[in-house]
């Protein structure tokens, strides 16, 4: 066939072709959008939305009822529109690809979350007291948390020597993020 529709087609034949020809080439193009950024870099804890208008430029523009986010990296699941890697209620630290689908189009992209932020400290404390020997309990002195982890960093040698001493705890995540807490401690001997 040369490409053109027949004249010994009816009319209303002829316009139902060029019609469904139409919606043929439409259902095969993929929508005009553009991704906000290639790479996405969002703090751990940060929900993660599965909402494709999060993404593109002018999503407004866009029939965002066609598309999708959907996670190419293993251990991603989607929980009430939210990604979460499994057995977490938010995405762990780490890159996680993802693609943009429009019908069988695929656009990739990535998603990069990072742990920026120190402990948070709940109990505020500048001078407790110590047994000789004995270590204090940092945690329950003062209740830091973090979605990462809590370290506690002090010297040792203050708790093997009788009287006042004046350091600094470091409370820290496992990717290096701190805060200093100094605290006057008496030892008792």
């Amino acid at each position: 066939m040369n490409g053109k529709i027949p004249a010994n087609l009816s009319r209303k034949a002829r316009k139902g072709i060029g019609l469904a020809a139409i919606a043929m080439l439409l259902a095969g193009c993929r929508q005009n959008y553009q991704l906000t950024n290639q790479t996405f870099v969002m703090e751990l804890g940060t929900d993660v939305y599965a909402n494709p208008a999060l993404y593109i430029e002018n999503p407004d523009s866009v029939d965002l009822s066609v598309l999708s986010v959907e996670p190419v990296s293993s251990g991603v699941t989607i929980s009430d529109n939210r990604f979460v890697t499994v057995s977490l209620d938010y995405l762990g630290v780490g890159s996680y690809d993802f693609v943009l689908k429009d019908g069988d189009a695929k656009t990739p992209f990535v998603i990069k979350v990072k742990d920026t932020r120190a402990p948070v400290v709940h109990n505020q404390v500048s001078s407790i007291e110590a047994q000789w020997g004995e270590m204090p309990d940092w945690a329950s002195i003062f209740g830091a948390t973090d979605l990462s982890g809590v370290y506690y960093d002090t010297p040792t040698d203050f708790i093997t020597s009788p009287g006042e001493h004046d350091i600094t705890v470091k409370i820290r995540d496992r990717f290096g993020n701190a805060t200093l807490q100094p605290v006057h401690v008496k030892v008792d001997g």
